[in-house]
């Protein structure tokens, strides 16, 4: 591909925008996205997510200057916090990976590639500092526009994924030891009278399964003195939209174990272009907790792929030990942070201080739980909840899996 002229940049202010829905739409048909900007699922966080929060969407639009065709979408939150007109990807913290809607083919031509990033850049509105936390450098062999490599902080984050074509699935059963114990623990369910895996598809189903999803969340990480954006009822909400409409036809994957009225473990995965994406789980505490139900529903969702014709597993974003067990690839997550004004370096400095002490944090496990428990108390003090309003994208963990 020969790209002469410099691309053009539009911006949007709304998903609603037929010009913006249909360059959207190209792109995803292309096949440069993740299940985080899937249409419905960005349509789902603008109108359900950004009212109960600060700061406004906006969309930058990169076109082909000859033929006027997408070549990238860049979905960004503005907002002003201390003083700070920031920039952000558009995330509520319901979003893994920092990857815009690309042309597969306009990034592997190596001058547009550049020309692209260099009109986003262009394209950005006045602002003191960009801070995009969840940069990946490809997706599925597509490189990132916004893998900028010296502006690239080290986040100490990571993912995987597992290839679910029969060899390689069939090697990693082979010689990582959790899929036959697993294997011979659902054998151990399987003989209970009353044990059943339920893949939810009625609304009735859907509700069921949420519903002991957030319960079995809300007990678990609050033990561990961990909030839980799934509490969120807009989260809730938003991945319950998700739910009502992708279940029936297998863009949402809810599933649940249980045996009798006892419920074992649930888990919430989007499919979308050939990937299963593990987003939620939840398990039980009780006496089935022995059979390693999180674990178990993990193989659920690989099997349920592989069957449905799926190229890839991923296990989202995190950096958790379980997931090695499974034979994933690896992948590094870093944050990218542009700053063009001295106020903005000002933030950004703090903003990797903040980095650098989490990572401290995270060799010290019982100094940062006893930091997060602090934290909670200092807040309620004060007589603030970390609500909505707080602008604050918390991550949705995934839970350690047992």
């Amino acid at each position: 591909m020969a790209y002469v002229a410099r691309p053009l940049a539009r911006r949007f202010d709304s998903i609603h925008d037929p010009g913006l829905v249909e360059r959207w739409t190209k792109l995803e048909e292309s096949g440069g996205s993740t299940a985080f900007l899937s249409l419905d699922f960005v349509r789902s966080m603008q109108d359900g997510l950004a009212p109960e929060r600060h700061g406004m969407p906006l969309y930058i639009a990169i076109d082909d200057a000859q033929t006027g065709a997408p070549l990238m979408i860049v979905p960004l939150l503005a907002d002003t916090r201390f003083g700070v007109r920031r920039l952000g990807f558009l995330d509520y913290g319901v979003v893994d990976y920092h990857f815009p809607l690309v042309d597969p083919k306009a990034c592997a031509d190596p001058q547009c590639f550049v020309a692209i990033r260099q009109a986003f850049i262009a394209a950005l509105p006045p602002h003191d500092a960009l801070l995009l936390c969840k940069v990946i450098r490809e997706y599925r062999g597509i490189p990132n526009p916004l893998w900028i490599e010296d502006r690239l902080i080290d986040t100490g984050e990571g993912a995987s994924r597992i290839d679910l074509d029969p060899d390689s699935l069939e090697r990693a059963q082979r010689n990582h030891s959790v899929y036959p114990k697993m294997a011979k623990q659902r054998a151990k369910l399987e003989k209970l009278p009353d044990f059943e895996i339920v893949e939810a598809r009625t609304p009735c189903e859907i509700d069921q399964l949420l519903g002991v999803m957030a319960r079995q969340r809300q007990q678990r990480m609050s033990a561990q003195g961990i909030p839980d954006l799934f509490q969120d009822p807009a989260v809730f909400a938003h991945y319950r939209r998700l739910a009502m409409g992708g279940c029936k036809d297998g863009r949402v994957l809810l599933l649940g174990m249980r045996v009798g009225e006892t419920w074992l473990a649930t888990s919430y995965c989007l499919c979308h272009q050939g990937v299963v994406t593990g987003l939620l789980c939840s398990l039980d505490e009780g006496p089935y907790r022995k059979h390693s139900p999180g674990l178990l529903a993990t193989i659920l969702e690989i099997e349920w792929g592989q069957r449905h014709g799926f190229a890839l597993y991923d296990f989202g974003a995190g950096s958790y030990g379980y997931k090695d067990r499974f034979g994933g690839r690896h992948r590094v997550i870093r944050a990218l942070d542009v700053a063009p004004t001295l106020r903005g370096s000002a933030y950004l400095a703090a903003c990797r201080a903040r980095i650098s002490l989490r990572l401290w944090l995270r060799d010290r496990p019982a100094l940062a739980q006893a930091a997060r428990r602090a934290k909670t108390l200092l807040a309620a003090a004060m007589g603030r909840k970390r609500g909505p309003k707080s602008g604050t994208a918390r991550r949705t963990r995934p839970l350690p899996l047992n």
